[in-house]
């Protein structure tokens, strides 16, 4: 039985949490406040404890495995050297496919160019350098758009807040949570290091992806909008067009895919 310390236990947190619980592990979760974290224990049954990477931490048990899933602040150089003062076998933090340069349609694998365009890509990009400064074995799962139950193109169709930026060329790669759960307990319990992608098999277009949903949800396609009329992280996010390729994912990690394509959890 391992035991796990999971950082900034949200939406993917709380599906690897009772993973692990699934699997007999012992699991410690933090919310980055006390009135989240009081919260978190309520819902999953779990030692949930306060922690703010941004601030000194507070006294933690050594543990097997650290997974960070806590987005980088002010500070992610700092945040990152807090974070390997935990002790611990091996860590995982999952980062995102924001730290490459735009692909222009392209297969993007772990080789391609560090270039992002985005801040929160930026901050990723510093937290993953101070990561593989430390002395812990380390991955980086670059994860691409997590969606899964209660998150996902699909809610926000049904909302009719849904807006496809530019042409609706651009493709975009998604990860099932489940999926990104399975890559988390593989990237801390085989013997893979550095960075790996975490998507699916089937990288589309965005606007193919939405047209497709409201279809199937009997419902109109969702509008088009200029680049330019969005926030530029989000416009960055949905423009960049690359197709990730996920080899390391399946052969090293030894994921199997339960949703490989979008198409597989439509509705």
């Amino acid at each position: 039985m391992a035991s796990w310390l999971v950082v900034g236990c949200g939406y993917t947190g709380s599906h690897l949490a009772r993973r692990l619980v699934e699997r007999g592990e012992q699991v410690i979760v933090t919310r980055r406040t006390a009135e989240a974290a009081a919260k978190t224990a309520e819902v999953l049954g779990l030692d949930a404890r306060p922690l703010d990477l941004s601030a000194a931490l507070p006294a933690l048990p050594a543990v097997d495995f650290v997974v960070c899933l806590a987005p980088p602040a002010g500070d992610p150089a700092a945040e990152m050297a807090r974070l390997l003062a935990i002790p611990c076998r091996k860590l995982v933090y999952v980062s995102s496919t924001g730290v490459y340069a735009p692909g222009g349609g392209a297969w993007v694998d772990e080789a391609w160019p560090i270039a992002p365009i985005t801040t929160s890509g930026r901050a990723r990009v510093a937290a993953e350098a101070a990561l593989a400064a430390g002395l812990h074995p380390w991955v980086s799962l670059r994860a691409a758009g997590i969606y899964g139950p209660g998150r996902g193109l699909g809610e926000r169709i049904r909302a009719g807040t849904y807006r496809i930026v530019g042409d609706g060329t651009s493709h975009v790669s998604r990860i099932h949570v489940e999926d990104l759960v399975s890559a988390i307990v593989g990237a801390a319990t085989t013997d893979v290091t550095g960075a790996v992608n975490a998507a699916d098999d089937d990288p589309a277009p965005i606007g193919l992806v939405a047209d497709t949903l409201a279809a199937t949800l009997g419902l109109a396609p969702p509008p088009r909008v200029a680049v330019a009329s969005v926030d530029p992280e989000v416009a960055g996010m949905l423009t960049a067009d690359r197709r990730i390729t996920n080899r390391r994912l399946r052969e090293e990690l030894g994921v199997v895919l339960r949703y490989p394509s979008w198409r597989s959890a439509l509705g």
